[in-house]
């Protein structure tokens, strides 16, 4: 009865708390995104200035650095404006023998770039990797 009163408390409680959860998916094997973020600059090979916010007229950076290469891979880029269209897209051809790498692509905004939520999707050898989203404004809030 103790237990049936228990588990009848835990439900009650439960219905007005946020829930949260989790699981374990692994291990990892193969070619992969080790780290990746948006920057202002890329100088030697570290990225300078980490953002997710830009301005009109700037270039945006997406530094990647990948594990467990094993070359030769084709990494590719491609960046949506706020209306979800294609605006460009780079593909890196990647060759050298080190199982550790890293990638930039760079997308250069105009004076004219639409103001908005943009992303960034990342694909290996036709892969989907991982996106990152990104705000285009006409002048730095603040």
């Amino acid at each position: 009865m103790l237990a049936l009163i228990c588990g009848y408390a835990l439900v009650l409680t439960g219905c007005d708390e946020e829930r949260t959860g989790g699981e374990v998916v692994g291990p990892l094997l193969g070619p992969r995104v080790a780290e990746s973020v948006l920057a202002l600059e890329v100088i030697d090979g570290v990225p300078v200035g980490i953002t997710d916010i830009f301005v009109q007229g700037e270039d945006v950076h997406l530094w990647v650095h990948w594990e467990d290469l094993h070359p030769p891979h084709e990494a590719e880029a491609f960046w949506f404006d706020p209306f979800a269209e294609q605006v460009g897209f780079t593909v890196l051809e990647i060759t050298g023998r080190a199982a550790e790498q890293i990638t930039v692509f760079t997308l250069e905004l105009t004076g004219f770039s639409e103001t908005g939520r943009w992303d960034v999707e990342l694909y290996l050898d036709g892969e989907f990797q991982r996106s990152h989203s990104f705000l285009v404004v006409d002048i730095l809030p603040g």
